[in-house]
């Protein structure tokens, strides 16, 4: 995320994993997302899409009490057409990590499709896993 003119973006990647159970390169060009972030009350809102705008999300943040108070809590709608066949929301969590460069680059190393038993446990609890969302 950063700052220009004003307004705040951010950029990021999706999981090769991601791309590439969809058919597709695991590229940067074709995995970079792109976004907008607003302010609303109670946390932040943004809309974020991929190249060529071919996939567009909502999301919306707040931040959640912890000892670091390091962590966003919220959810992402995509923005398709209803289906009987996936979801178009979820619940999601940010976690910053600041601006040490080294620790970021760890963490997209890392970065990628996990099960829930690989997050830590507040991560879990603050997804419900399994639990539908309303």
């Amino acid at each position: 995320m950063y700052r220009k003119d004003g307004a705040t973006f951010l950029r990021g990647f999706e999981a090769k994993e991601a791309v590439a159970q969809q058919g597709l390169s695991g590229s940067p060009k074709s995995r970079e997302f792109r976004g907008l972030l607003m302010a609303q009350e109670g946390g932040i809102a943004g809309l974020v899409s991929r190249r060529n705008a071919l996939t567009t999300s909502f999301n919306f943040l707040a931040q959640v009490p912890s000892f670091q108070n390091n962590y966003w809590v919220g959810y992402t709608v995509r923005t398709v057409r209803e289906s009987t066949a996936g979801s178009r929301v979820a619940r999601l969590v940010y976690e910053y990590l600041g601006r040490d460069g080294a620790k970021v680059r760890r963490a997209a190393r890392q970065s990628g499709f996990c099960s829930a038993n690989d997050l830590v446990a507040y991560e879990r609890t603050q997804l419900r896993v399994g639990e539908p969302f309303y």
